[in-house]
């Protein structure tokens, strides 16, 4: 509703717009009926013209109103979903990770996209077409019901019994289309997933598998679309026989009361037509009704994903971390939900300015430790202490704002350099970016780039090499200057020149700052002045 508040010139507008259109298109047929009258009864050629432009003027003024709501309607669908789209957008990003791992990028991409459509697509259906049809049935049965009351009561019948058929095939097909839009985005996400990593497949053989995975999913996915594309044909043959009985009945009254000498000829055509006109938005009622079923599964679909408990702050938060001064762990201990413990009676601590490295075996939980310290996962209370205080005293926003995580991978975004580094942010401008870089040492990196910052960049492989990769990721942490940066084994996957680059640029980087680094090579842990060892799962104990 905020949506339409704000474009209350446009809702407005849309809305005398289609009362004009409907006016219109009651006024043109009786136009027709008084040519008819007026030329059977050898009115005079003036009146009869009069008719005859009238009609024509009322066809045209209607077609401009068409033109009118088309466009007005698209503009305001626009504003709506892309408002919707960035709103669950938003609140995508403010979910916990445990939510976030239970989506694929591809599944994401259908709700944000598709789903979204479907919200725009369903108040249109409902209230600019089935509303508009109504309009149009009240006007036609009020201006039949002038002319002949017992025929409006046959016509507000035939509406009634139309209207209720179809909400009854309708209510059923909802369900449909809820399980073929799920069975849309799984399919969607399984095939980006596929798709992305079209190397590593064919690498390890795995063609024919996936081929036969990819055609399993299909499968699937037609299995729960099928209910949902019959709906449609189920709605045209139940239109079809009330058309029939609506436009038979009508045409016996009428030429049962012309032939009495009730009605005149004119009058006669006027109840044909609008029978036909009624029989009009009645079609429209079916033919859409479909798309409402469709439209009404994805409303539910992204009203059920912002219902999702968002990623919020713990009442009590009143520390400001204004300063790092200390780090402490306290017998922590942790699993992920549903899962055995990872972490099991951790302890550690580390003060202003210390680099501490963190080893283990891989699996023991060094990942699943720093995420808990970076805040990407709710910590048990009692466990990780930040100057002395819980980290659930502190905001999560300003807690993520001073501890800095960098992944052992690099996400790379498709457009230039320039964007990757600054993520977007427009306030970081290229003065900023070359002053990181020079206090870096990696001037002679940037300088290798042909384009230098408008370089363009793209997830494709080759892109760019993962050392190169983890530069970027380097450069995007000494712009938001943190006071605590977190490096989960950054060097992996790199050769020894790559991995002296990179630690040389991790040496600027970390003047001055608290570090936490999880790395596995001797040369990768040569700045750190203290060590962690965390036990492998079968020799757990605290320390």
């Amino acid at each position: 509703m905020d949506i339409l508040k704000q474009n209350k010139r446009t809702v407005f507008l849309l809305i005398a717009v289609i009362l004009a259109g409907t006016c219109l298109q009651i006024l043109a047929p009786r136009f027709l009926s008084a040519f008819i009258d007026k030329a059977e009864y050898k009115a005079p050629v003036t009146a009869i013209a009069l008719m005859i432009a009238g009609y024509l003027a009322t066809v045209l003024a209607q077609k401009g109103t068409g033109i009118c709501e088309v466009y007005l309607s698209s503009r305001l669908g626009g504003k709506i979903t892309n408002r919707i789209r960035h709103q669950m957008l938003e609140h995508f990003i403010c979910l916990p990770m445990t939510a976030h791992e239970t989506f694929s990028s591809g599944e994401i991409m259908t709700r944000l996209d598709e789903d979204v459509e479907g919200v725009y697509d369903y108040y249109q259906i409902l209230f600019l077409r089935i509303g508009t049809s109504a309009l149009l049935l009240t006007g036609v049965l009020l201006t039949v019901g002038m002319k002949n009351g017992p025929l409006a009561l046959l016509m507000l019948a035939v509406c009634l019994v139309s209207i209720r058929v179809y909400k009854a095939i309708s209510d059923f097909g909802t369900k449909c289309y809820l399980k073929s839009s799920q069975a849309a985005a799984v399919f969607n996400g399984f095939l980006k997933d596929k798709l992305d990593n079209l190397v590593e497949i064919h690498l390890a053989g795995a063609d024919r598998y996936t081929l036969l995975s990819l055609k399993k999913a299909m499968h699937a996915k037609f299995r729960e679309s099928l209910p949902a594309g019959r709906m449609y044909g189920r709605l045209w043959r139940a239109s079809t026989v009330l058309e029939v009985i609506s436009i038979s009945g009508t045409l016996l009254i009428a030429s049962l009361l012309w032939d009495q000498g009730v009605i005149t000829l004119g009058t006669a055509y006027l109840f044909y037509n609008y029978v036909d006109l009624i029989y009009a938005p009645l079609q429209s009622f079916r033919n859409h009704l479909g798309g409402l079923q469709n439209a009404a599964a994805r409303k539910k679909r992204v009203e059920a994903f912002l219902k999702q408990p968002a990623e919020t702050d713990r009442a009590g938060q009143t520390a400001s971390l204004t300063e790092f001064r200390s780090l402490e762990v306290k017998d922590l201990h942790f699993h992920y939900e549903g899962g055995p413990e990872i972490l099991h009676g951790i302890n550690l601590s580390l003060k202003k300015g210390d680099c501490l490295g963190i080893t283990g075996e891989t699996g023991c939980g060094k990942s699943t430790l720093v995420k808990l310290l970076a805040g990407l996962y709710q910590c048990p209370p009692g466990s990780i202490y930040i100057n002395g205080l819980e980290s659930a005293s502190y905001r999560l926003e300003e807690l993520r704002e001073k501890i800095l995580y960098c992944p052992q991978k690099t996400q790379l975004l498709h457009g230039t350099l320039r964007d990757n580094i600054t993520l977007f942010d427009q306030d970081i401008g290229d003065d900023a970016i070359y002053k990181a870089v020079n206090a870096l040492g990696l001037k002679d990196w940037l300088e290798g780039f042909e384009k230098g910052l408008d370089t363009p960049l793209s997830l494709a492989e080759g892109s760019i090499s993962s050392g190169e990769g983890q530069f970027i990721s380097i450069i995007r942490l000494f712009l938001r200057d943190p006071q605590v940066i977190i490096l989960d084994e950054i060097t992996a996957n790199l050769d020894r020149k790559k991995e002296k680059e990179l630690m040389d640029a991790v040496k600027h980087l970390t003047a001055d700052r608290t570090v936490i680094l999880i790395a596995h090579h001797a040369q990768a842990l040569s700045v750190v002045n203290k060590t962690v060892a965390i036990p492998s799962r079968q020799h757990r104990t605290g320390f």
